[in-house]
């Protein structure tokens, strides 16, 4: 018997069922790349879930630490779709890459954060003006992952261009705060949880952004979009309907993290769950093209989010 069709036993499948099914077909490979956290984890919930299998596609998931890398690894051939940011997404398009949006993927929420800048539990820093002189770790440069808390900084006192800010891969953070190797970091979940025993949350920096905005897309080339125009659209589906039941299943989907990122099941119980998009909107991710713009990582006037989504 298939895992769904346990779980759909377990659950009634009303939730499971409520999406669009596709018709069997053989499947396709598809190579997709995502970062291990839980603001793209739909991708293994999917294959966990067989909706991959269900619209006829081999999802072969591979991992990388950043989503720049990951816009480097579809141009140059070695995925399919990947998951990045908006900032990494336009720059690339005013680059002259042809990349583009297909799915969504993890939203900031107000009173939902699942990313913040945390400081070790005996950190002197009591408000923005602190972080003056001192070292922060974060996702990477020129990204969301420096200028969310730039943002914060500056819009709370402090001056962020004082800030020494350092690409680090979430997962090598708690160890370096621990060590005092940084003074700050800026990660996401599970990280931020995984690092309570030597850190401190301080602020939700996403606040500075805007109340809702997209923290992450799923891209592939308008190459390989023209010529898989119905994997595109599977694609889509099946990352709507994923999300549709991460949503409403955080206990389950924390199950299925814990098997693919090695989580300790406390950890995934405890830390903040993110909220994922059923729905690519434009306007979702504009707030941060626009503060990359703000910071000089884009040109102003800001280059405008619908011409980043693809159009099948």
């Amino acid at each position: 018997m298939k895992r769904r069709d346990v779980i759909n036993g377990l659950l009634g499948g009303a939730s499971l069922c409520a999406m669009p099914r596709f018709a069997s077909a053989a499947e396709t490979t598809v190579r997709m790349a995502l970062l291990p956290i839980d603001t793209d984890a739909c991708l293994y919930y999917a294959k966990d879930l067989d909706y991959f299998q269900d619209a006829g596609i081999d999802a072969d998931i591979q991992v990388i630490q950043a989503g720049s890398a990951v816009v480097s690894a579809i141009v140059g051939g070695s995925i399919d779709i990947g998951f990045t940011n908006p900032i990494s997404l336009a720059a690339a398009h005013l680059r002259g890459v042809p990349i583009v949006a297909i799915a969504p993927g993890g939203v900031y929420a107000a009173h939902n954060a699942t990313a913040a800048i945390v400081v070790p539990k005996n950190s002197k820093i009591k408000d923005a003006r602190d972080f003056s002189g001192k070292t922060m770790a974060c996702s990477g440069l020129k990204t969301i992952g420096q200028w969310a808390p730039a943002a914060w900084i500056d819009k709370n006192g402090g001056d962020s261009r004082q800030v020494q800010f350092v690409e680090m891969p979430f997962p090598d953070m708690p160890l370096a705060l621990a060590q005092g190797r940084v003074d700050s970091a800026f990660p996401a979940e599970p990280f931020i949880t995984q690092a309570r025993d030597v850190s401190r949350v301080f602020v939700d920096a996403y606040a500075a952004i805007a109340p809702r905005f997209s923290i992450g897309i799923w891209v592939t080339t308008v190459q390989w979009a023209d010529a898989h125009r119905d994997l595109v659209a599977k694609f889509a589906q099946v990352i709507a309907r994923t999300a549709t039941w991460a949503n409403a299943h955080r206990d389950q989907s924390a199950t299925i993290l814990t098997k693919y990122i090695k989580l300790d099941p406390i950890v995934a119980k405890n830390m903040s769950r993110v909220l994922y998009a059923s729905r690519l909107l434009p306007s979702e991710m504009q707030p941060i093209i626009d503060l990359a713009a703000h910071y000089g990582t884009l040109p102003t006037p800001a280059v405008s989010a619908e011409q980043l989504v693809y159009k099948a």
